[in-house]
């Protein structure tokens, strides 16, 4: 597969519309079938079944339509998180903290932090993505600096710290109604980030597991009712596309076929 992130990246790119246009070339059908799908299954949510068409309707088909776009994108290796990933967090925070998910909302937030920030202030970081991506374990093999011990004891240590403040912010300042499933959402998102920041393959396992974590939390939500419960479905459905996407990146994603590029770099000793 052909990078076009392999060329210098200027700031001006990233927020070119025509740049992203570009980062649309060269997926896999599979990819562009379920773009396609996923947006209109998006479109029909949002505005198909009947509930009234508000401005909070347009936001959460804008996130819903951003967010699922930068999901592909990464699976393809593109950058597509930047301003893409920026439009969709802003709106998802503020919808999530409609609904009494703060935990989620400060996912949201790390998720602009550590994914979208970086590409739009540090154009470099998307430079060559596809051949910096590898397993926790090959890090010892491509000679880096910190191997597997250390990045397993930091996953471990920003799981646990991420649940226990979410859990304790919720239960004891804020008293919102889904304490346990928002907390794990944050749990299991900021390990995802983490990881995809630092370009670990691992990523997507826990992608799978925050999938799970979301489609529970916002299950629980649209099941609670409420004025905003047409919003809160267009988000679980999106979501429920997130983790399709996820099982599938297992399986054709550059982000865990890359063996031969590890062992290469490896002989090179490049890091």
């Amino acid at each position: 597969m052909q990078n076009t992130s392999s060329k210098q990246i200027s700031h001006w790119q990233l927020i070119n519309p025509l740049w992203y246009a570009e980062q649309f070339k060269g997926w896999t059908r599979l990819s562009y079938t379920l773009l396609s799908i996923g947006l209109l299954i998006i479109a029909y949510t949002s505005f198909g079944m009947g509930a009234p068409i508000s401005g909070m309707t347009f936001a959460t088909f804008f996130a819903a339509a951003f967010g699922w776009t930068t999901v592909l994108g990464l699976k393809e290796a593109k950058p597509m998180n930047g301003l893409f990933g920026l439009l969709s967090a802003a709106i998802y925070i503020y919808v999530a903290w409609l609904h009494s998910n703060p935990a989620d909302a400060v996912l949201q937030l790390t998720y602009v932090i550590l994914l979208d920030i970086p590409v739009l202030v540090m154009p470099s970081w998307v430079k060559d993505t596809d051949k910096h991506v590898r397993f926790i374990h090959e890090t010892d093999i491509r000679g880096e600096k910190h191997g597997k011990s250390f990045w397993y004891t930091v996953i471990g240590i920003v799981a646990v710290v991420a649940f226990v403040a979410a859990y304790l912010f919720e239960t004891q300042v804020l008293h919102t109604p889904r304490p346990i499933s928002d907390s794990l959402v944050l749990g299991t998102g900021l390990v995802g980030a983490v990881l995809t920041t630092f370009r670990f393959s691992e990523s997507w396992f826990a992608w799978l597991l925050q999938g799970i974590m979301q489609i529970a939390l916002w299950g629980f939500t649209v099941a609670a009712g409420g004025a905003l419960g047409a919003s809160a479905l267009v988000i679980l459905v999106t979501y429920l596309m997130y983790f399709a996407n996820d099982v599938l990146a297992i399986v054709q994603s550059s982000w865990f076929h890359h063996k031969e590029i590890t062992v290469q770099l490896a002989q090179r000793h490049v890091k």
